[in-house]
């Protein structure tokens, strides 16, 4: 063979090897890029399942927030088409699918996620398919975001279905590398094997040529293999973001898409020839004509525009997209191509549309500050709200926010702009109350608060809301009034009054000068309420608190206690305490004589007259608390009380010893009471003939291993303290014993034991029904008892004390006037009560041996009582001279040491026993 031949067929042989190593090179590159193409599409499809979870969850949400029909089908057809899709795409990954090549890849692995009992994909998906068939199949009535369904489609997609898929497809990625890499290696071999046939061939005569070639290829995989991740990379942006690009040639109006316009417009690749034509079909019909006339334009003069409109898709939703577009023209400038981009917007306006309705509907407004680091600030959002709310349009906060800064009270400004200055400082959420002037409302108070996130630029972006607080200020400053000041006077109440008190004490302790409380009580206050009502009462009150007030210093505080008790703190009276004596004293007496004065009240114009007992306690420094200050004012003005009313005292150590010496007898009252140690004593009454007749009760105390107490002593302490009322029930107990326990002996018929009721017990609103009560539990017969009553309980409400004394007569119970010819009350209106007796009292008996006054008046008396048909009892009887007297005028019966002292109740039964006969 010629060398030209041998050449030749050499050149033949390595040609032909090349050939077959090209050709093998080819298919085996062909086939790896097949198989990344069909495993980008497993993988893509794997993937795309998390995504159609967070979507079902997501129109799930709809559904269940949703009160509009029309959106919710609308949103329940979503979550039906997903359902679908997911079912669609888990079969394809589970089975293959050759329309669509995607390839059926299986391996150990892969078949334990899906197929593990316990935890595998296909269980977890079937489980969450068949949650999500029922909040599809749920009705709008039905469906709440408290369903289980429901709940379990919000949680368990984000939480257990995404990290199934995830690791399904980490899975099939794992599997296509190992595919490929198996291709690669065979590659490999159909190169080594070609390389050692045509080695000396390839060395000699092309190996600059195979140089090239492999060159080539090398730089061809890396293309290819950039080309697809660069591919998968935008195909994977565009779905996150939905987003699809597309791209449409003028001539022909042909028009190639991204994967993503597809899902955008509801549509499957390859269904649909995409053209300028076809295109129009998806638009919403009122949209049409704005779009074609958008792509005339574009296509005749090259520009930018931006737009938005309608798709429809073919289950007949409609999604709103936000399109891009721009032309590409050739070096003549003719416009060649419009390529652009769509962006599914349909979710952000939904959000955006709910955001703004909410806003309408709640008070206030929503906003979006934005303050560059120059603390240049501008509203780039703000609900309509703020119109109402502030009385600005929204158009007017865009770039400036001195609108709004205009209208916040200077005072209050600063205090803002401090408040938004340490808020973009810390991060921290913005809070703020201030006031403004409303264009048409005038002053109102608002709150804010917002959310400070830090921006790339240094600047400080604030999410926040701020609404109207007028009404709940002005509530919280009524609520603060009533609980500081009293709501008859305005005057402040006791709990402002203690704390002015402290901040006094206080005062004093700091400057070294003298302060004082003055405690006032106005005289014979509940007589006017008893008599004219208690608006009269209430209007003098009012003016009583008027008038103080104008005799003091602002500085100084005026309060009322309660009823008819009134407290005055003067502070800074100088360091003198003498001087700081007088200046009181000038106050009080102004006082006094400002209160003095008459007043007229109400609408009838009632004149009135009133005064007030004045109790005044020193302080200085801190030598006493606020308690014992009252407590010493309380004091000195009970003094003035009993010195007279309408008087002016100090407090002194001596009245303290008395006031201490009446708190331990009341206490020793109390205990004495718990321990028996009280007890009646009996002083017979007899008639003129001598003949006995009754007995009166007379309380007495004798303490254990301390000398007897007089009635005279603890009897006042009793009314005054109010333990005069168990006591008095206790007399009546013992009383109604000891006649139980008399009806032994054979008394005369007309045998009555009396017993004293008090002022304060006749005035008890349960006085009847604890005398009931009494007759009841001892069973005692109310015949053989009598009550006898001071003109002082019976003139503080003449019509009261006729009722209860009728009813007291209508149970049998006789009612004795004592201490006749001592009280106030007129003959009028004694002679319209239901009494059996007047007990003419002692102070008059003792006189009428000696003084013609007394006689006259015991004279008057018993002729009066005769006039009446009412019996006399004559007390205090101790002479014979005294009796005769007595007899000679007419008295029925006698009580006094003449005929007995009191005595314990032994006795007296010893001293009945000489009268009468045992039963």
């Amino acid at each position: 063979m010629s060398i030209v031949g041998n050449l030749r067929l050499r050149y033949v042989f390595g040609l032909s090897a090349i050939a077959i190593l090209v050709t093998t090179s080819f298919f085996t590159m062909q086939h790896l890029i097949s198989k990344q193409r069909d495993f980008s599409q497993l993988i893509n499809l794997a993937g795309h399942q998390a995504g159609l979870t967070n979507r079902i969850a997501y129109f799930a949400s709809l559904m269940a927030a949703t009160d509009d029909e029309t959106e919710f089908n609308q949103a329940r057809s979503q979550v039906g088409l997903t359902i679908h899709k997911m079912q669609a795409a888990h079969k394809a990954l589970k089975e293959g699918d050759s329309e669509t090549r995607i390839p059926k890849v299986t391996n150990e692995a892969l078949e334990t996620i899906y197929e593990d009992p316990m935890m595998g994909l296909d269980s977890a998906l079937q489980r969450f398919l068949e949650r999500a068939q029922n909040v599809y199949e749920t009705d709008l009535e039905s469906l709440s975001i408290g369903s289980i369904d429901y709940i379990y489609l919000v949680n368990y997609g984000p939480h257990v279905l995404d990290p199934l898929l995830d690791a399904a497809v980490d899975e099939y990625e794992r599997i296509g590398r190992a595919a490929i890499v198996k291709i690669e290696r065979f590659e490999g071999i159909v190169w080594l094997a070609a390389l050692a046939a045509l080695l000396l061939e390839a060395f000699f005569i092309f190996r600059p040529l195979e140089k090239q070639v492999r060159q080539a290829l090398n730089s061809l995989q890396a293309s290819v293999t950039q080309l697809t991740d660069t591919h998968q990379r935008l195909v994977e942006a565009q779905r996150l973001a939905l987003v699809g690009d597309w791209e449409m040639d003028v001539a022909s109006g042909a028009l190639s898409c991204s994967d993503q316009v597809y899902e955008i417009i509801g549509r499957s690749m390859g269904t649909v020839e995409m053209n300028s034509e076809n295109v129009l079909t998806f638009i919403h019909p009122d949209d049409k004509n704005i779009v074609k006339n958008h792509f005339n334009a574009l296509a005749k003069n090259p520009d930018a525009l931006n737009m938005e409109y309608r798709v429809i898709r073919p289950d007949g939703s409609e999604r709103l997209v936000y399109q891009q577009a721009t032309s590409v023209k050739d070096t003549d400038g003719r416009v060649l191509k419009i390529s652009g981009t769509i962006h599914d917007i349909t979710e952000r306006k939904e959000l955006s549309n709910r955001l703004d309705k909410l806003s309408r509907h709640i008070p206030g407004f929503i906003f979006q500050y934005k303050r560059d680091r120059n603390k240049t600030g501008c509203m780039s959002y703000v609900s309509r709200g703020i119109q109402q709310t502030w009385g600005v349009t929204p158009d007017l906060l865009q770039d400036d926010t001195r609108a709004l800064s205009d209208l916040i009270y200077e005072e209050d400004l600063q205090k803002v702009i401090e408040s938004i200055d340490a808020s973009a400082i810390s991060l921290r959420t913005w809070k703020a109350q201030f006031r403004i002037r409303h264009p048409e409302k005038g002053e109102l108070w608002l709150e804010g608060h917002a959310t400070p996130e830090q921006m790339m630029d240094g600047g400080t972006l604030w999410y926040g809301y701020i609404w109207d607080i007028t009404e709940r200020r002005l509530a919280e400053n009524r609520i603060r009034r009533l609980a500081l000041y009293d709501p008859l006077t305005g005057l402040a109440n006791r709990r402002m009054l203690m704390d002015r008190l402290a901040h006094a004490v206080a005062l004093s302790g700091r400057n070294k000068e003298c302060g004082a409380v003055l405690m006032l009580d106005l005289d014979n206050f509940k007589s006017l309420n008893d008599t004219k009502g208690h608006d009269i009462g209430d209007a003098l009150l009012v003016e009583v608190g008027r008038r103080l007030a104008g005799c003091v210093r602002e500085a100084d505080t005026v309060a009322r206690l309660g009823g008819d008790e009134f407290v005055v703190i003067l502070e800074c009276l100088g360091n003198d305490e003498t001087i700081g004596n007088d200046k009181v004293m000038a106050v009080a007496e102004k006082i006094r004589s400002e209160l003095n004065r008459s007043y007229i009240l109400g609408d009838g114009r009632h004149v009135h007259h009133t005064s007030a007992s004045v109790g005044v306690a020193i302080f200085h420094g801190r030598d006493r608390d606020e308690s014992e200050i009252l407590k010493h004012a309380d004091v000195a003005m009970y003094e003035a009380k009993d010195l007279g009313r309408n008087r002016i005292c100090f407090y002194s150590k001596a009245r303290q010893v008395i006031v201490d010496t009446r708190s331990a007898m009341a206490l020793d009252m109390q205990t004495g009471l718990d321990n028996g140690e009280f007890c009646l004593y009996l002083q017979p009454q007899v008639l003129k003939t001598g003949m006995l007749c009754g007995a009166e009760a007379l309380l007495r105390w004798l303490p254990r291993d301390k000398p007897p107490v007089s009635p005279d002593s603890f009897i006042p302490v009793a009314e005054s303290t109010g333990l005069i009322l168990p006591l008095g029930e206790w007399v009546l107990k013992q009383a109604c014993t000891i006649v139980m326990d008399l009806e032994k002996y054979q008394l005369p018929e007309d045998f009555a034991l009396a017993v004293n009721i008090s002022a304060l017990q006749f005035a008890d609103e349960n006085f009847i029904k604890t005398v009931k009560r009494v007759f009841h539990e001892t069973g005692a017969t109310p015949l053989r008892l009598k009550f006898e009553l001071t003109e002082t309980s019976l003139v503080q409400d003449m019509n009261r004390a006729g009722n209860i004394m009728k009813e007291l007569r209508s149970m049998g119970l006789q009612v004795e006037l004592d201490d006749f010819g001592t009280g106030y009350s007129s003959l009028n209106s004694i002679k319209n009560l239901p009494l059996t007796a007047l007990k003419i009292d002692a102070s008059l008996i003792r006189g009428i041996e000696k003084d013609e006054s007394s006689r006259a008046i015991v004279r008057a008396a018993l002729a009066m009582a005769r006039a009446m048909s009412l019996q006399t009892i004559a007390e205090g009887v101790e002479t014979e001279s005294q009796m005769d007297y007595l007899a000679k005028e007419g008295c029925d019966m006698i009580q006094g040491y003449l005929f007995a002292k009191p005595m314990p109740y032994e006795e007296f039964v010893s001293y009945l026993g000489r009268k009468v006969k045992t039963a």
